[in-house]
């Protein structure tokens, strides 16, 4: 893997080698998530504190890895995949969306992601 970073955005997660196993740098900020997935276009939802992924087609596997290089999980019981940004919750018996809303990553914008981060104005 590789690391880059934009103005305001995390590091991608890196694969650094640690006593002769691979060991993986994953995202845990919520608000780093968000910039992940606006880096990436992901078609990505906030959902509580939880980002969301949903794609219309299974993606390739470049981007499959690219999101479990990420801390992001398959859930197939709702077909998208998910990220929970360092909240653990117990598996809820409804969709998530009707409880907390969702907002796209898309309309979220740097402003905002400064907010969550605790250092906007």
């Amino acid at each position: 893997m590789y690391s880059t970073t934009v103005a305001g955005s995390p590091a991608l997660p890196t694969t650094t080698q640690s006593s002769g196993t691979d060991t993986q740098d994953k995202l845990h900020d919520l608000a780093d998530v968000i910039a992940f997935c606006k880096l990436h276009d992901f078609p990505a939802d906030v959902v509580g504190r939880w980002v969301w992924v949903k794609f219309p087609d299974k993606p390739d596997v470049e981007t499959r890895e690219l999101l479990k290089s990420a801390g992001f999980r398959w859930v197939k019981i709702r077909g998208q995949w998910a990220h929970n940004c360092g909240y653990q919750s117990r598996r809820g018996k409804g969709n998530p969306r009707y409880k907390y809303g969702s907002i796209p990553v898309s309309a979220i914008s740097q402003h905002d992601l400064d907010t969550i981060r605790g250092n906007g104005q």
